[in-house]
């Protein structure tokens, strides 16, 4: 067994086999990935990459698996000992899903994403390098290790863990099993890992308490329950407080941080440097193309210019954000923020641009499709004492007030007229 120190866990232990998947060049790549993209220009410790990010990630799987298998005996199997093997499969499954599903991010993570080939996602490139890279391997291997301890039944695969992640059988294209459904929820739902990881993480290295809440109690307040033979994720009781901060954590990271003024200028600038340094302006489709790409090659790469929009992204020359809607746009402040656009396009030109953000508060609604429709999410409230459970949103005030998805939309103009164009929106809103 091995430890890395984190900033946000203490020491996170990893098995001689996911040490090995750490130490390949797709997983090393991660540490020049940053977490926010151009937020380290706004926030200047947000410096962190998604290589802590990945271990943060996995640490937590297996964390949360523990406590939920410990307080629920038997949860896959009456048979204690088959019992004992499936646990011991699911986990070391979660923790390579947890470890590996971040390794198609893009140089700056989100932000350059419309740099990719039309229809194709970072997750895209994720599958691409689990399935065709030194990845595969190294999963494999950890299978064979799996099953020459536990038998063949519990084998692990490059396509187990994509079929997980992704949530439908890769060959078949069919609904994969109940339990790997469940499974799938620790990474893909209101209560997955990967939030868990990156609200604490980002708020650290952002310096913000915006994103904070109780870890411990969290994770010790969740648990599992049946509904029509199907294992779902839930929260006890005691824990919809816990539940409610972790939500609103969230919400105020995106208002406060990932969805700030200037860093959403920086990554919109960012986008026209990439397209005037990348080949024909999108990233490559060849994989070994792709992983040759980071941070600091872009950097590298931009430092060697000398085109305006790039000087300016370097030397951090940004235009004033002269006008911003509120964070909840109803129909009428939407009318008029595109009167106002399109009066200022018409007297300003390419002097003004704007921004547009939408985003889901949170996907908790009253009804949940089953098989991970992505329309609405459950979280029931699990009585331990009497049994019963009952959907949060019935429950929940807090939650309840922030259905309406943030939606926030500005304008920035050149700081030569900023106050010109102030002046020009101060006169149509008191019309």
């Amino acid at each position: 067994m091995y430890q890395f120190r984190d900033p946000v866990h203490g020491f996170i232990d990893v098995s001689e086999g996911e040490l090995n998947i750490i130490n390949s060049v797709p997983f090393q790549r991660l540490r020049y990935i940053r977490q926010l993209a151009t937020t380290y220009l706004v926030y200047h410790g947000a410096e962190h990459t998604r290589f802590g990010h990945s271990l943060g990630v996995m640490h937590l799987t297996s964390r949360v698996f523990d406590s939920i298998t410990k307080k629920k005996p038997c949860l896959f199997s009456k048979n204690e000992k088959e019992n004992e093997s499936i646990c011991a499969w699911y986990r070391q499954i979660l923790r390579l899903i947890g470890l590996t599903h971040d390794l198609g991010h893009a140089p700056f993570s989100h932000a350059s994403e419309d740099l990719f080939e039309d229809g194709v996602k970072h997750e895209d490139y994720t599958k691409e390098i689990i399935f065709n890279t030194e990845i595969a391997e190294l999963i494999r291997s950890i299978g064979r290790d799996f099953t020459k301890e536990y038998g063949k039944k519990y084998e692990i695969t490059p396509e187990l863990i994509w079929m997980i992640y992704e949530g439908k059988d890769v060959t078949n294209e069919k609904f994969i099993m109940p339990d790997f459904i469940f499974l799938r929820g620790f990474m893909d739902g209101e209560l997955d890992c990967d939030k868990m990881d990156y609200l604490l993480r980002d708020s650290l290295y952002c310096g913000v308490t915006y994103g904070k809440y109780d870890l411990n109690r969290f994770i010790s307040t969740l648990t599992a329950y049946k509904k029509e033979n199907f294992l779902q994720l839930a929260i006890e009781r005691g824990g919809v407080q816990s539940l409610e901060e972790f939500v609103l954590a969230r919400y105020f990271m995106f208002i406060q941080v990932y969805f700030h003024k200037t860093r959403r200028y920086l990554d919109k600038l960012l986008v026209h440097c990439l397209k005037k340094i990348l080949p024909n302006g999108k990233y490559p489709d060849n994989i070994t193309d792709y992983l040759k790409w980071n941070d600091n090659k872009v950097l590298a790469l931009l430092d060697s210019s000398n085109d305006d929009v790039v000087l300016n992204f370097r030397n951090r020359k940004i235009m004033s954000c002269v006008y911003e809607s509120k964070p909840h746009s109803n129909k009428t402040d939407v009318r008029i923020t595109k009167l106002i656009l399109n009066s200022l396009k018409i007297d300003f030109e390419n002097k003004v641009i704007d921004d547009k953000v939408d985003k889901d508060a949170h996907k908790l609604t009253p009804a949940l499709l089953v098989h991970g429709d992505d329309s609405g999410r459950e979280i029931m409230i699990f009585d331990p004492k009497t049994g019963n459970v009952n959907n949060i949103m019935e429950e929940s005030i807090v939650l309840n007030s922030i259905v309406s998805p943030i939606s926030i939309t500005r304008i920035y103009a050149e700081k030569s007229i900023s106050a010109e164009v102030i002046n020009k929106i101060k006169e149509m809103q008191n019309c």
